[in-house]
C-alpha cells in the first residue's frame, strides 16, 4: 500500500480532518454497489487485494484457523497474520465486530441454503414417489388392457 509522504507533513488537525471525511463517506453508502464503485475508484487491485486478505485472516483467526492454515489459505506471510492478530487483541475490537458480523451472515446464508436445499429435495423425491406410483399405475393399466385384448 502506498505510504504518505513525510515531507510533505499534514497538520494533526487536517489529518483528522482528512480521516473524519473519509470515515463519513465509509458511513454514507447506500448499498454493496456504492461501496465497490468507491474503492474501485479509490484503490488499485493490488490496495483491495491487500485490504480483502487481511479481513479474511481476521474471519479466519476469528473462527480459529491455525495460522499454517491461514498463511496456505490466504496466500499470506505468517508476519501478516500476526499484525492481524495483534490489531485483533490490541485495538476497538471493529475488525473483530466486523468479521463476526459477516461470519454471521454467511453462516446464516449457508443455513437458509441448506435448508432450502432439504425442501427442494425433500418435495423433488415427493414428487418422484408420485412419479413412480403414476408410472406403476400407467404399466398395470397397459398391462390390463393387453390381457383384455388378448384373452
Amino acid at each position: 500500500m502506498p505510504r504518505v509522504s513525510k515531507a510533505r507533513k499534514v497538520s494533526s488537525k487536517k489529518k483528522e480532518l482528512f480521516i473524519d471525511d473519509f470515515y463519513s463517506a465509509i458511513t454514507s453508502f447506500k448499498d454493496k454497489y456504492e461501496v465497490q464503485s468507491f474503492f474501485e475508484d479509490m484503490l488499485t487491485t493490488e490496495e483491495k487485494l491487500m485490504l480483502a486478505k487481511r479481513f479474511q485472516v481476521a474471519m479466519m483467526l476469528k473462527l480459529n484457523y491455525l495460522w499454517s492454515e491461514i498463511t496456505d489459505r490466504v496466500k499470506v506471510t505468517t508476519s501478516t497474520v500476526a499484525q492481524v492478530a495483534q490489531r485483533i487483541k490490541r485495538y476497538k475490537g471493529g475488525l473483530l465486530t466486523v468479521a463476526q458480523r459477516i461470519i454471521s451472515f454467511k453462516e446464516k446464508k449457508l443455513n437458509q441454503w441448506q435448508k432450502h436445499k432439504k425442501e427442494k429435495y425433500s418435495d423433488l423425491g415427493a414428487e418422484m414417489v408420485k412419479a413412480g406410483l403414476g408410472i406403476l399405475i400407467q404399466n398395470k393399466q397397459r398391462i390390463r388392457k393387453k390381457k383384455s385384448i388378448t384373452s
